[in-house]
């Protein structure tokens, strides 16, 4: 069998046996992969705490010619971004993370755009782990990388510029609407949200992070982009209601 070098980000786990795990991941270099990691529950494992959710890693896998499940042959620590004291709205945030790029990344299909959005939001959240403007950046960029994201940039309907008065989104329709087109039709994102959302698209993760809006902006962000992804993933995900809960407003 050949074995397979990989950079990878392990999303989560589920039983194979007593003593036997599949990891799933998102590597760099072929996206969403799936391995059995033989043994790993066992007390003197080798891969025991390294294949753990959000950990940073190089994998070693067998990959049989035919087969959707690889098998672990060897895997090295890189980072550990919950490390030996978790801290509880990092960790939701973190399973959050890793539950959307699961929906969004197909298996086998190499993604690296999306592999680097996790690797350095998971960086920016260690040091503000309960930022909720990392997680509506985070969410941005999915919808982007996804191909979800419509143009809320300039209005749909007379193709004037919205992004100092906000808009309004026709979510089905993947439009914006001035005010004056909208007719009072759609769901309103005010100016200090759509100043952001341009902001978001040419800030690093840790800069937006750290920055301050005004009340509401993030407020209107997370509707919207609830709305884009409910849309597309037909339900909402398991971990956003913990997610939200754990995030505290700074």
């Amino acid at each position: 069998m050949p074995v397979h070098e990989l950079e990878a980000i392990i999303l989560r786990q589920y039983a194979l046996s007593d003593a036997d795990r599949v990891i799933v991941a998102l590597s760099r270099e072929q996206g969403k992969v799936r391995a059995a990691a033989r043994g790993i529950k066992k007390p003197r494992s080798p891969l025991a705490g390294c294949l753990e959710p959000s950990n940073h890693v190089r994998l070693e896998l067998w990959v049989r010619e035919g087969r959707d499940l690889g098998r672990v042959r060897g895997a090295e620590l890189i980072h550990s971004f919950l490390g030996r004291t978790p801290d509880y709205g990092r960790m939701c945030v973190f399973s959050y993370f890793a539950e959307l790029v699961g929906e969004l990344v197909p298996e086998g299909q190499s993604s690296p755009a999306m592999f680097r959005l996790l690797l350095a939001c998971q960086h920016a959240a260690e040091a503000r782990p309960s930022s909720r403007a990392l997680v509506r950046y985070f969410e941005v960029w999915c919808l982007k990388l996804g191909g979800l994201l419509p143009n809320y940039a300039y209005c749909s309907g007379c193709g004037k510029c919205v992004k100092d008065e906000g808009f309004f989104a026709w979510i089905e329709a993947g439009q914006a609407r001035c005010a004056a087109c909208a007719g009072g039709r759609g769901m309103r994102v005010g100016p200090a949200a759509a100043a952001a959302l341009g902001e978001m698209m040419g800030t690093p993760p840790e800069k937006f992070a750290a920055s301050t809006f005004p009340r509401g902006a993030l407020e209107d962000l997370e509707r919207l982009f609830r709305k884009l992804l409910e849309l597309h993933l037909d339900r909402q995900l398991k971990s956003y209601r913990i997610m939200c809960e754990a995030v505290q407003e700074e």
